[in-house]
Parts: C-alpha cells; structure tokens; sequence
C-alpha cells in the first residue's frame, strides 16, 4: 500500500544538521510519498523528545490523514510508536545503512541543502526564511507528478477528502 504511493498521508521523515560543533540545531523533515510535499520544523536538538514535539505540532496542524511514518534508525526517531495508540499512526523503520528506501526524503534534503549548504547553522535561519524555501520547493513541478506541483496534488487530494 504505501509503495504504491496512491494515498495521501505516508511519510518518510528525517533529521538535516548543521556543521559538528557548532551548533545541535536541526531540521526535521517530512514528505508525503504520494504529493511530494515538504514539510521541515527547525529543531533546537535532535533528541526524541524534541522530535515527538514537532511531530505532535505536526499532527495538530496538518488537516489531512497521516497513516505512516518511515524513518532511519536514528536515535532521535526511537519514541515515535507511542503515536500508534493516540493518531493510530503505523511507524516503520527502514534497513540499516540503506537511504534509499526513504529516497524522496534524501532527495528533498537534497533540495533543501540547496538553499541550505552544509555550513548552514539553522538556529539562525527564521520561520520565515524557512517557510519561504518551503513554498519555493512546494511549488515547483515535478516529472513524476505529470508537471504538476507538490502543492497542486496534496491540495487536490485534500480537498477531494473532505467533499
């Protein structure tokens, strides 16, 4: 079902960092597999705890379903099955050392380290700043979705789950 990508609502997430030392800032990215859209909450660390906040902002704010979460083995990532009783939330964990079965989220923080190079401390960047890339990734089209934008097909498919 979720490598069908047919559904609105499965998501692969994960964690960008800053350059060692300098800074525990993160951002915490997450992708719908079906649309393509990026969602990224800056991050103060990159604990569990701090990754459950966002992810529970997350959940309070986003109007459409959220049937799974995909992530590494990250450390940060290790709490997420206690949204499994409260949002029903299926969490799986991906195979050591394989990127490639979360590949849209590698390729968006890709996209996202265009804006933000390596060097980047993002304790510094505003939500501002963050919700402008966001909308310029958002918007732009995309092969795999027949030329549409991210933004066209989630708003699309939000808007036929609510009719």
């Amino acid at each position: 079902m979720i490598n069908q990508r047919n559904r609105i609502g499965d998501f692969e997430i994960d964690t960008v960092v800053g350059p060692r030392g300098h800074s525990k800032a993160a951002l915490l990215t997450l992708i719908d597999r079906k649309s393509r859209f990026l969602w990224a909450y800056r991050l103060k660390d990159r604990t569990a705890a701090t990754v459950n906040e966002a992810l529970a902002m997350f959940l309070t704010t986003f109007k459409g379903p959220v049937h799974t979460f995909t992530v590494d083995r990250g450390t940060e990532f290790s709490n997420l099955a206690s949204f499994e009783p409260q949002y029903g939330i299926q969490t799986y964990y991906c195979h050591a050392y394989t990127p490639a079965e979360r590949g849209i989220n590698e390729r968006f923080n890709r996209n996202l380290r265009y804006f933000y190079p390596k060097e980047t401390c993002f304790e510094h960047i505003s939500a501002q700043d963050l919700t402008t890339t966001l909308l310029e990734i958002n918007q732009r089209p995309l092969k795999v979705l027949n030329w549409q934008t991210p933004y066209q097909v989630m708003l699309t498919n939000l808007s036929k789950n609510s009719d």
